[in-house]
């Protein structure tokens, strides 16, 4: 049940961050184990390198296979591949053990689950002075960088966003305009970058910044590995530098499994390496451990509560980059109306919405400088890392002086 924001909470100072509190209550708990959903008789597979067009397109066709996409090019190109009824199971084991592919997945749902309450009343917002936002307005207020966000549509008309977004991108089609067709989206842009003074609705941390919207999600709530795919492409090669992905699997089959999630991390760590950009991702709302590893090419956001102490939903584990203020969050919904949300869908907008406050304010600095910035800024439980707020809570005044001063 969410509680409304108290006036108490909502004035902390910046300096209750550092009053991060390690959970006495989570015996590391473990998830059940089932596989999320995916698209009936589709494989996402990637070619080696070396592999010839010609016995790609032949082994393709023997494990019946016909090619219904084409994600990238080059290296990233990604077939995703409509399997024959009845050989499915037969043909993603043959795909995978064969050398001409070095990446095969299934194409993955998984589900954007949130808690919402509409608020007709607006509150002060606990999550700006939790991060230390309002003393970084002072040193700067970054610029007009691009967060790209990949999630259900934005509604790119209301208020809150009037100027601020692109057309974007649809995910499943192609088309390069999108529409929000669930919601959650619109909540996790305003989240990160609502327009801000100007009398209505909510602020947001990076006031700056635009949003590149990517439809990769449908009605229901469900997120397609293959849409997340094709809208890290395009992002990639328009030369965003910051994704927001606000949805996630449930533990062991979250997108820190390699093994499920292979086409993915290519496109993971190609947005990273190659196009030195930063990717943002929800641990999830599953409250158990996830024994998944850290990987450098992408950022896993748990939640806390206002109290500074881990979210009763928030997924947590070995693979936690980062937390961020995730209950009594207020953002604008997608018919312009201020909502208070809950869920580390939120927490991670939150904190890519940092790093791009920092990004803007120094756009010299490289991915791997902003992400060592923020991680050697925030504020800590008294450890450097931990499995519930990984390198802690992203500090946006010390992060700006450390970024712009070296201090």
């Amino acid at each position: 049940m969410l509680v409304l924001t108290s006036m108490i909470a909502a004035k902390a100072s910046a300096e209750d961050g550092q009053k991060l509190k390690t959970p006495k209550d989570k015996q590391n708990a473990r998830a059940s184990g089932k596989l999320p959903p995916f698209r009936e008789d589709v494989l996402l597979v990637m070619p080696a390198a070396n592999a010839d067009k010609d016995e790609v397109t032949q082994t393709l066709k023997d494990v019946h296979g016909e090619i219904i996409n084409t994600i990238g090019t080059g290296a990233m190109t990604c077939y995703v591949v409509k399997i024959e009824k009845g050989y499915f199971v037969e043909a993603e084991k043959k795909l995978s053990k064969d050398k001409h592919f070095r990446a095969v997945q299934r194409d993955y749902a998984v589900q954007q689950k949130q808690a919402v309450v509409n608020d007709p009343y607006f509150a002060s917002e606990w999550h700006l002075p939790a991060l230390n936002v309002i003393n970084a307005w002072s040193v700067s207020q970054g610029s007009a960088n691009i967060i790209g966000v990949l999630d259900s549509g934005v509604s790119i008309g209301i208020r809150e966003l009037a100027g601020k977004c692109y057309a974007g991108f649809d995910g499943f089609t192609g088309a390069n305009s999108q529409k929000d067709v669930n919601g959650h989206g619109t909540m996790v842009s305003t989240t990160a970058a609502a327009i801000t003074n100007n009398g209505t609705g909510t602020a947001a941390p990076a006031r700056n910044s635009l949003i590149y919207p990517v439809r990769a999600g449908t009605r229901d709530g469900s997120i397609y590995t293959s849409a997340l795919i094709n809208g890290i492409n395009q992002c990639g090669n328009l030369g965003i530098k910051l994704i927001n992905i606000s949805a996630n699997g449930e533990p062991p089959y979250t997108f820190s499994n390699k093994n499920i999630y292979s086409s993915l991390h290519q496109y993971f760590q190609w947005f990273h390496d190659t196009k030195g950009g930063l990717i943002f991702v929800s641990a999830g709302n599953t409250p158990v451990y996830d024994p998944n590893p850290m990987w450098p090419y992408f950022h896993v956001v748990s939640a806390i509560n206002p109290s500074y102490t881990l979210a009763s939903f928030s997924t947590y584990g070995s693979n936690i980059d980062f937390t961020g203020p995730g209950e009594q969050i207020y953002c604008t919904n997608k018919k312009g109306k201020v909502a208070s949300v809950a869920g580390t869908s939120f927490s991670s907008p939150l904190v890519c919405s940092i790093a791009a406050l920092v990004w803007g304010a120094k756009p010299s600095l490289t991915n791997v400088e902003v992400t060592d910035i923020l991680r050697s800024t925030a504020y800590k439980d008294g450890t450097n890392w931990n499995q519930w707020y990984g390198y802690g809570l992203p500090n946006a005044h010390a992060a700006l002086m450390r970024a712009l001063y070296g201090l």
